[in-house]
């Protein structure tokens, strides 16, 4: 099977921190099948080239050094940063659709597969517009673009987009829910799968003998992680466990404002910033941690998690793990038994949290082992590439049968 993926979010080099979720997928999928990549290209990489065994190819919108869209936090964060950065979305999306267009008039594909509605999937829609294939067009929700593009046209623009694909995917359960409510596409064509980790060879637990302590948050430092909270329950921890160390590993446009917030709070030197670090050196700190904390919130824009990748990570190697109650978390964490859940945006119950299992290293134990076996049955990637590939299968089968 031939697979074209487009994509906002893809490695620029080999050890790149953007997230890996999209490239992971592709690995898995190229295993048995054909995989070509498009995504945004960036100040000083090639515009084509193989990655394992993948052929990626990226398209220009602007001028390099105004390339400033994608990556670094995601097109969202991006433009909250500055807005004048809107001005290149017209020319992202007609580059993407352009070079979409090129690639499919030399290539049979049998599955386009969209990572987002917006952008990507609308450059699909235009794109089949103008080479009518017969590729099957899969679209894949991750949150962002269904929680947080809202208003009546972005609405719109999503059923447009949605109406036109042949199957959508969603990260979460609350997400299908919420895209049957939209009228984005009828039930039996939204199917749930979330993004998926590696837990056999990469997200381990640590060896034994390893010395697990302090706490840990890994990822994004952007308004939806909730890290603001996460801070603001320092305080209250180290008047219990006064020896007490936060390890916060990412970095994004928060970072600044995180900092300061630490030295106002008085508790800079119990806060460690490592900033962005390579995807192959996180689950050493995992290993390494006592507690992963994860304080994620609904930002003001309607921003959400969908299923996170991140809590997946920490499951996997056994790190016991507080989550905060929103729908995506609620897929993964059942209260008590892999993990702990405290309302959003409430210090007093992320202290308390953190200081019961400090008190209680057999729960933590208990949370970490029950962890480990939800992520290898439920969110491994070769469970979750599976999935896509049945998606995939039968859309072809059903193309086949059209013939």
């Amino acid at each position: 099977m031939k697979i074209l993926v487009l994509t906002s979010t893809f490695s620029r080099w080999k050890d790149d921190t953007e997230p890996k979720f999209v490239d992971n997928l592709c690995q898995y999928l190229s295993h048995d099948n054909e995989v070509h990549v498009i995504a945004p290209h960036a100040p000083g990489i090639p515009r084509q080239e193989q990655m394992d065994d993948i052929q990626v190819f990226r398209f220009k919108y602007c001028l390099e050094k105004w390339q400033t869209l994608a990556y670094n936090g995601g097109i969202l964060p991006s433009l909250k940063q500055n807005r004048m950065r809107a001005l290149l979305i017209p020319f992202f999306l007609l580059s993407q659709c352009y070079l979409m267009l090129k690639l499919m008039r030399e290539h049979h594909y049998d599955i386009v597969h969209a990572h987002w509605i917006i952008p990507q999937g609308l450059a699909a829609v235009l794109t089949r517009i103008f080479a009518p294939t017969g590729s099957s067009l899969v679209m894949t929700s991750h949150g962002g673009d269904l929680f947080a593009l809202n208003g009546k046209l972005l609405t719109l623009l999503k059923k447009w987009a949605t109406s036109n694909a042949d199957q959508l995917t969603v990260v979460s359960s609350t997400m299908k829910t919420i895209a049957v409510d939209l009228q984005l596409k009828e039930e039996p064509q939204i199917t749930v799968i979330p993004m998926g980790m590696d837990s056999q060879r990469m997200f381990r637990p640590p060896t034994a003998g390893t010395l697990r302590q302090g706490l840990l948050f890994v990822g994004r430092l952007v308004e939806k992680k909730g890290i603001e909270h996460l801070i603001a329950a320092m305080p209250i921890v180290l008047k219990m466990h006064p020896d007490q160390q936060l390890t916060i590993v990412g970095d994004g446009p928060l970072n600044d404002s995180l900092r300061e917030l630490c030295q106002s709070y008085g508790i800079a030197e119990h806060v460690v910033f490592t900033g962005a670090v390579p995807n192959q050196s996180i689950p050493a700190y995992l290993q390494r941690s006592a507690i992963t904390i994860f304080p994620s919130i609904v930002a003001k824009n309607g921003d959400q998690e969908g299923t996170p990748v991140a809590v997946m990570e920490a499951l996997a190697c056994e790190c016991a793990t507080i989550v905060s109650d929103y729908p995506g978390a609620r897929d993964i964490i059942q209260e008590g038994e892999n993990g702990l859940l405290v309302e959003q945006k409430a210090p007093d119950q992320i202290a308390t949290a953190i200081s019961y299992l400090l008190n209680n290293p057999d729960m933590r134990i208990k949370l970490g082992a029950a962890g480990r076996k939800t992520v290898q049955r439920d969110y491994d990637w070769s469970v979750v590439s599976a999935k896509f590939l049945t998606v995939f299968e039968t859309l072809r089968s059903s193309d086949q049968r059209k013939t």
